[in-house]
């Protein structure tokens, strides 16, 4: 029995895009154990837990944050030293803004380290993965199967699972229905503290509702979905929105939106969570991508598009300017229009 500890980012999209990686190994090792550990504290880790939980897959969730040393100190006590055989560091990209502690803290735990290369912060593995430009990110999980002798399987299939026990009561009624996921959970400046700011992933709210009119028009269901950020978004807009619009906003946990996802004949969305998790339960997909690089972190799947508008700047997420940017020209450009036509021959094909 081999045992493994991979760190995973704490967004929703970076647990989501983990679950390839974690299934194949599953498949080909039937009997590891895996845990895996993410940078976060008491108040968040909670939707973590939960996703871990649904999936099945995964032992126990764990977090460090230098806010909550004592915890910290009793997790690595808890997991203890060279315990586990493979330590696994999953980052999407390199950036100065990577913590090095990930790595710092599987070469404590495990035994034999796996991790892309990252030239900006110090990060050491016993066996580096060199990262060239513009790495998909499932070719890197592909990578690190290989890395741990197994076939590198993740692009075999068109879809993952992220809840092991499914409910069949659909929640959506009526088709074809196209959900929205509007928000994306990076605000555009780190000194700006206006919980509902916009990020530099979002595409302008009022595009959002122009677009859910246009489709309802056209006799399809359009359903908003999100939680407190995507209610602030929209409730400026409410007297503009069609009345045939169905929100859903604020209304269902993290299972029943996984479930809203997997049902929709289209989810369009930004570059965030919600999306990813169509994308990887075999949902089609059209994501529309400004500051994020589309050839790393397209979503999952042959049933995945993308509208990307590249400007001089972009893409710049995780990098020096995107911290100081507060105004996304790489997503305002990106016309209803173009939007409108993707989607309308999404539904021809």
């Amino acid at each position: 029995m081999n045992t493994y500890l991979i760190y995973i980012a704490p967004g929703i999209g970076d647990f989501i895009i983990a679950m390839p990686l974690i299934q194949s190994i599953k498949s080909q090792d039937p009997t590891a154990v895996i845990d895996m550990f993410t940078c976060s504290d008491k108040r968040r880790i909670g939707l973590n837990k939960k996703m871990v939980e649904l999936q099945g897959d995964i032992r126990h969730c764990y977090y460090y944050t230098k806010n909550e040393p004592f915890h910290s100190l009793m997790f690595l006590l808890k997991v203890g030293y060279h315990s586990y055989d493979y330590g696994i560091v999953l980052e999407h990209f390199s950036s100065k803004y990577m913590s090095s502690w990930p790595s710092k803290i599987i070469n404590f735990c495990c035994k034999t380290t796996i991790g892309a290369h990252n030239p900006y912060n110090g990060a050491t593995y016993e066996k580096s993965i060199n990262r060239p430009d513009s790495y998909y990110i499932y070719d890197l999980e592909n990578d690190i199967l290989k890395q741990l002798g197994f076939e590198p399987t993740v692009m075999q299939r068109e879809s993952y699972s992220v809840d092991k026990n499914p409910v069949l009561k659909p929640i959506i009624i009526n088709h074809p229905s196209i959900v929205f996921c509007i928000g994306s959970g990076h605000v555009a400046n780190e000194k700006l503290h206006d919980p509902y700011a916009l990020s530099l992933k979002s595409w302008p709210t009022k595009n959002w509702v122009e677009l859910g009119n246009k489709l309802v028009q056209r006799g399809y269901e359009v359903i908003f979905i999100g939680g407190s950020m995507e209610q602030g978004m929209i409730e400026p807009y409410h007297d503009e929105l069609d009345s045939r619009i169905v929100s859903f906003i604020g209304k269902h946990s993290i299972k029943e939106s996984f479930q809203v996802v997997r049902e929709a004949d289209l989810v369009v969305g930004v570059d965030t969570g919600l999306i990813h998790a169509a994308a990887i339960q075999g949902t089609a997909t059209l994501t529309l991508f400004g500051c994020t690089d589309p050839i790393i972190v397209k979503p999952f799947g042959p049933y995945s598009k993308i509208i990307h508008h590249a400007i001089e700047c972009s893409p710049c997420l995780g990098y020096d300017q995107s911290y100081t940017c507060t105004n996304n020209k790489c997503m305002q450009g990106i016309s209803v229009a173009v939007v409108l036509d993707s989607i309308l021959h999404i539904f021809e094909r």
